[in-house]
Order: C-alpha cells, then sequence, then structure tokens
C-alpha cells in the first residue's frame, strides 16, 4: 500500500485529514499531514518531511498531496528521494478523497488523481442556471421539468 502525506501552510493538511476521516473513518493507514508553522524554518521542515516519509513508506511508495505549488511544503519535497514519492500540487478536498478511494482499488495512478481534482473544479451555479433554463425551455414546449 502506499503512504499519502498531505502537506500545507498552516493547518490546511491536518482540516484535510479529519475531514476525510468523516467519509473514510479514523483508522486509515500510512496516511499523515505535515503542517508548516510561520516559526519554523524551511530546513526544519524539511526534516520533519523526511521522517514523516521514511514512516510512510513500506516499500511502495507516497503519494505527497500539496497545497500549493511552488510554496515552502511543495519545494521541500525537491530533498526527497524521487524515486520514492510522487507530489501533486494544488490539494482540495475533493482530491484527497479521490487518493484515499483509489488506494483502496490498489496504487494509486497519478494522472488519474489529476484528472479526477481537475473534473471536480466546476462552477455549480452556471451549471444550476442552465439547468433551470433548459428545464424552463422544456416546459414551454409542453415537456415537463425534471
Amino acid at each position: 500500500m502506499q503512504g499519502i502525506l498531505l502537506i500545507s501552510h498552516g493547518p490546511l493538511a491536518q482540516a484535510m485529514l479529519k475531514t476525510a476521516e468523516i467519509f473514510f473513518g479514523t483508522d486509515q493507514p500510512q496516511l499523515q499531514a505535515l503542517s508548516l508553522s510561520s516559526q519554523e524554518t524551511a530546513e526544519d521542515y524539511r526534516r520533519r518531511l523526511q521522517e514523516a516519509v521514511s514512516q510512510l513508506d513500506r516499500g511502495q511508495g507516497v503519494v505527497i498531496l500539496a497545497d500549493l505549488m511552488g510554496g515552502t511544503p511543495c519545494t521541500q519535497t525537491a530533498f526527497l528521494d524521487q524515486d520514492q514519492i510522487t507530489v501533486i500540487t494544488g490539494m482540495n478536498l475533493g482530491m484527497v478523497m479521490e487518493c484515499l478511494a483509489l488506494r483502496q482499488g490498489a496504487t494509486i495512478d497519478p494522472q488519474a488523481l489529476q484528472d479526477s481534482a481537475c473534473q471536480g473544479i466546476v462552477n455549480y451555479t452556471q451549471q444550476l442556471r442552465q439547468r433551470r433554463e433548459g428545464a424552463v425551455q422544456r416546459k414551454r414546449r409542453g415537456h415537463e421539468p425534471f
């Protein structure tokens, strides 16, 4: 099983983890969150990051979900053994949940995870407007709205 590490500035990673536990339970193996505090140096964070990856990797590597491309949590992953990790940026709750779901099936396909995360970003208000417009048009033609 691949490990999963959520990394962020401030408490975002812990909040993502706690929220994902609502859906997947609190007994998820090889899952951690690691946040960078405002008092911490990049080097201190890097040491904690290396330790977390060592704890999570049991031979199948670690998928790291980072909050922000180019931020300190993300850039410090460049110092890790790149053969054992996959880093995906732009972490959001949908991505975390998809990562956990993919891992239950087998291994985490990074491209499938990225595709799923991108598909989860939609303008919901626009979708609702389009549905309403479609319902009004069907009603005008004598069809019942959904």
